[in-house]
């Protein structure tokens, strides 16, 4: 009788696991934030809004007030550098009620932006959190490859669909620590790949006062940089999405890597590392 393979997917260094960070409107927090992320080595996506951005304006929010004034284009390039910007509606508006006008918000994001950074803007967070069917269409149109929602599943799944990535949680979620120390000390079962996402707002650290709460968990996460890998939310939607892309013989003995992408699974207890238009045997 045959021996079942269980082929298990793999993140770049042969690691179980892949942890990032979302964070929305690019406030001027983001730039406290931000320094204790590349303090710990975390990276993550910030999510902007092109229109707005240089805004001076204060918030009232259940009786608490932050200053939600945002960065200005021009520090976005030395700001951001080590992370991700994604788009987020140049104007922060529900694109579920504008029909095809909502392509606008986003493309003028992606324009904006890619004036300014090296590369492609391809991400996207819900405003609000509101998407359905057409927006996502829409969105897929205008050239963005993933969607985050604000629906905390408290899970580490890798999403099936990347137009609809749900995060494991908000950072005031009263059970963040314990989460992350069961993604981080507890092994899934079957040693299936895990993703833990944080998102939030860097202004509510202000609001809420509890920035060393960041901060605790930034330096706990950081302690696990050998079996995690801290990444943005593209390189994680381009590296599944890549690893979906390969191609395995009719009696999967052989499998192609047809991707500009490195990728690593696990069968059998062995590991393959498979390189860009490469074909590689299972023994």
């Amino acid at each position: 009788m045959p021996v079942a393979k269980i082929i298990t997917m793999l993140f770049p260094g042969a690691r179980r696991k892949a942890l990032t960070l979302s964070y929305d409107d690019g406030v001027l927090q983001d730039r406290q934030l931000i320094q204790m992320m590349n303090q710990y080595q975390i990276r993550g996506t910030f999510n902007l809004n092109s229109r707005i951005l240089g805004r001076v304006e204060k918030m009232t929010l259940f009786g608490k007030t932050a200053d939600v004034s945002t960065v200005t284009l021009e520090e976005i390039p030395v700001l951001y550098a080590a992370h991700e910007i994604a788009t987020h509606g140049a104007e922060h508006s529900a694109l579920t009620g504008y029909g095809s006008a909502g392509l606008l918000e986003v493309m003028d994001d992606r324009r904006i932006f890619e004036a300014t950074v090296p590369y492609l803007v391809r991400g996207h967070a819900y405003p609000f959190g509101l998407y359905n069917d057409m927006v996502c269409d829409m969105l897929k149109a205008a050239g963005i490859t993933y969607g985050r929602t604000v629906t905390s599943t408290r899970q580490f799944d890798i999403p099936k669909d990347f137009m609809r990535w749900d995060p494991t949680c908000h950072h005031n979620d009263p059970e963040v620590m314990e989460l992350a120390k069961q993604f981080c000390e507890k092994d899934s079962v079957f040693g299936q790949p895990q993703l833990f996402y944080l998102w939030g707002h860097s202004y509510e650290f202000d609001m809420e006062q509890n920035w060393q709460d960041i901060e605790k968990f930034l330096k706990y996460v950081s302690g696990f940089q050998s079996t995690v890998w801290m990444a943005t939310n593209g390189e994680i939607a381009d590296y599944v999405t890549a690893y979906r892309m390969l191609i395995f013989s009719a009696d999967g003995s052989r499998i192609y890597n047809p991707t500009a992408a490195t990728l690593w699974m696990e069968i059998l207890g062995k590991v393959y590392e498979i390189n860009a238009g490469e074909t590689v045997t299972i023994r």
